[in-house]
C-alpha cells in the first residue's frame, strides 16, 4: 500500500436524508349540536347572569356589573331630576297673575271697556241660545234637563276660549263679563237676557 494512499479517508460518504413529509393531523371532530334543553338551559344561564346584574340588593361581582350599575343609577337620577325641575319650575318661576278690579275708570270693567264686554257677551250669548235650540230639535240626552244643561256648559268652555282668543282677554275676564251680562241682563241675539237659573241635579237612571 503506498503512502499516498494511507492519508486519505477511505470512510464512505453519508447519504443525504430522505425529507420526511409532514404528518397531517386529523381535524378535531365538531361537537355535536346542542339539543332543545340544552339551548334552553343555556339560554336560562346567560339570562341568569345578567339578571344578577340588576339585583341591586346585592354588591357587583364584576366590573360589567359596576358599569351597568352606574349607567342605571345615573339614568334614572336625571330622569328624576327632570320630572323634578318640569313640575317645580312652573310652580316657582310663574308670577300670579295681576288682579282684575272690578271697577277702574269710566266705561271700564274688568280693563275692558263696555262695547267689548258687550261684545264678548253676544258672542258667548248666541252660542248658548244656538246650543238650546239644538237640544231642544235633536232632543239630546232623552230630555234630561240636568245632562242636556251639562252638556250645553262643554259649548261655553269652548266659545269662552275662543272669545278670550278673539279680543286678547283672559277667560277670567271672559267669564266675568258673562256673569255682568246675566246680571244686568243684556239682551241676547234673540233679544232676551240669558236664564240666570240652571235646572236642579238630578242623576239619570237610563244611559244614552
Amino acid at each position: 500500500m503506498s503512502a499516498e494512499g494511507e492519508g486519505e479517508d477511505t470512510t464512505p460518504a453519508a447519504e443525504p436524508e430522505e425529507e420526511k413529509a409532514p404528518v397531517e393531523e386529523a381535524p378535531a371532530p365538531k361537537p355535536p349540536p346542542l339539543t332543545f334543553d340544552q339551548r334552553t338551559e343555556l339560554l336560562a344561564k346567560r339570562a341568569g347572569t345578567w339578571a344578577s346584574l340588576l339585583d341591586f340588593s346585592s354588591v357587583p361581582r364584576s366590573k360589567a356589573g359596576w358599569i351597568l350599575r352606574a349607567v342605571i343609577t345615573v339614568v334614572v337620577f336625571a330622569f328624576l331630576w327632570r320630572r323634578v325641575v318640569g313640575v317645580t319650575h312652573t310652580l316657582i318661576a310663574t308670577k300670579p297673575s295681576p288682579t282684575i278690579p272690578t271697577e277702574e275708570i269710566e266705561d271700564y270693567r274688568f280693563r275692558l271697556p263696555e262695547h267689548t264686554r258687550r261684545d264678548i257677551f253676544r258672542d258667548l250669548a248666541t252660542v248658548e241660545v244656538a246650543e238650546r235650540a239644538r237640544a231642544i230639535a235633536a232632543n239630546t240626552w232623552g230630555g234630561h234637563l240636568w245632562s242636556r244643561e251639562d252638556d250645553r256648559g262643554h259649548y261655553e268652555r269652548v266659545a269662552a276660549r275662543g272669545a278670550a282668543q278673539k279680543y286678547h282677554c283672559s277667560l277670567s275676564q271672559v267669564y266675568l263679563v258673562l256673569d255682568e251680562g246675566i246680571r244686568e241682563r243684556w239682551p241676547g241675539p234673540d233679544g232676551n237676557p240669558l236664564p240666570a237659573t240652571t235646572p236642579p241635579h238630578s242623576i239619570r237612571t237610563t244611559s244614552w
